[in-house]
């Protein structure tokens, strides 16, 4: 007759489940340990970036980019429909069979593990960024704070650059910006050549940017576009005003440049446009810094800003309108909780610019026009 196990091998084979479980929270939770030892150590977190995240995203994002859609965006929905389904069977399960505790823990923990990997993997691939050179570091580009004088001048330039290319540009039966989309896409890429001239630190392999096709639902979160570093593919939000498309492509383009500030990539975009050639792109790229300034300089000066504003033309100001219009219809819990966690992940990876007077993109335009690149001053 077989001996029967003891009773200790049938309790340890019954919390089998646990010991699983258990491991499945600590390996993501040990690989995030390891990398708040790490981040501290900037050459490792250089090593990190450009010998291991680099080339994987590049490989990629190069076998996605043979796609015409966006793997990225597969993933997110898979995602979403896999926690859906895991929560409505959770409370089948809770409904319908015994052992409802011991049910509800392994969920809880199951999806506790999934949560860290995905968060675990973020943060080794992307995350990393934070802590590896910074703008100032590659281009010597110092964010010295601005005024409202700078502010005030910087203002006035781009109303008046803005203006003068909203006449130049596509228009609809109502005065709005139209373009086609297909053509700026392609035309992304190659906008930035002119600024990798004077920042060679930011060259690279890129892909190009793909539209959304849930770009409603980004919209109703509030993001105009995302980068996914686990397949390196830069996503296009193409509902919203067709105005700031071309800026925001380019600003999915410094992500690809492993520039993880959203400010330090707000500068790049309007750099980038704002002295090309292409009138699509430096007009979005115009209005942007637009936005930007009028945001900054309203908080300083009132009567500054009703004077620099004032030279943006009533061409332009519809195109203004139009998204003030847009994201204010679109204004919903579900809008602030997405910005909540955004702002906690960013946060989390120490993304808060104490140092800025007025926001870390404006004034590295002070910086850049005023200090590094004086020359470079449209208004002279």
């Amino acid at each position: 007759m077989p001996q029967q196990p003891s009773t200790l091998q049938s309790k340890l084979r019954s919390l089998r489940w646990l010991w699983v479980s258990l491991a499945w929270v600590a390996v993501p939770a040990v690989l995030l340990g390891i990398f708040q030892f790490c981040k501290g150590n900037q050459a490792w977190m250089n090593v990190w970036v450009r010998q291991v995240t680099s080339p994987i995203k590049s490989g990629i994002s190069w076998l996605c980019s043979f796609l015409p859609f966006g793997v990225a965006e597969v993933i997110w929905a898979a995602a979403v429909i896999a926690v859906a389904v895991f929560l409505v069977r959770t409370v089948y399960l809770l409904i319908t069979r015994r052992g409802r505790l011991k049910r509800l823990l392994r969920r809880v923990l199951a999806l506790a593990g999934a949560a860290l990997i995905a968060y675990a993997g973020y943060t080794l691939m992307w995350g990393a960024n934070y802590y590896a050179d910074s703008l100032a570091d590659m281009t010597g580009l110092v964010d010295r704070g601005t005024n409202a004088s700078e502010l005030h001048t910087l203002l006035v330039a781009f109303s008046d650059r803005a203006s003068e290319l909203a006449e130049e540009v596509t228009r609809d039966e109502d005065g709005l910006y139209i373009q086609d989309l297909d053509t700026l896409f392609v035309q992304a890429t190659e906008v930035y050549d002119g600024l990798l001239e004077e920042f060679p630190c930011l060259e690279g392999p890129i892909r190009q940017p793909k539209p959304m096709i849930f770009s409603r639902i980004l919209s109703y979160m509030g993001f105009t576009g995302f980068f996914f570093p686990f397949t390196g593919e830069s996503m296009v939000n193409v509902d919203q005003p067709e105005y700031l498309v071309p800026f925001t492509l380019l600003h999915e383009l410094s992500h690809q440049r492993n520039i993880a500030s959203e400010e330090e990539c707000n500068f790049l975009a309007i750099l980038a446009g704002a002295q090309s050639d292409n009138v699509d792109f430096a007009y979005s790229a115009c209005m942007s810094a637009f936005i930007h300034l009028s945001n900054a300089l309203r908080k300083a000066d009132s009567d500054l800003w009703a004077d620099a504003v004032s030279h943006l033309s009533d061409t332009a100001r519809a195109d203004n309108s139009a998204n003030t219009q847009y994201w204010a219809a679109l204004e919903s819990p579900a809008k602030t909780a997405s910005q909540s966690v955004y702002s906690g992940v960013t946060k989390s990876y120490g993304e808060e610019d104490v140092m800025a007077s007025y926001g870390a993109c404006v004034d590295l335009l002070a910086a850049y026009y005023f200090d590094y690149n004086p020359d470079a001053q449209f208004w002279n």
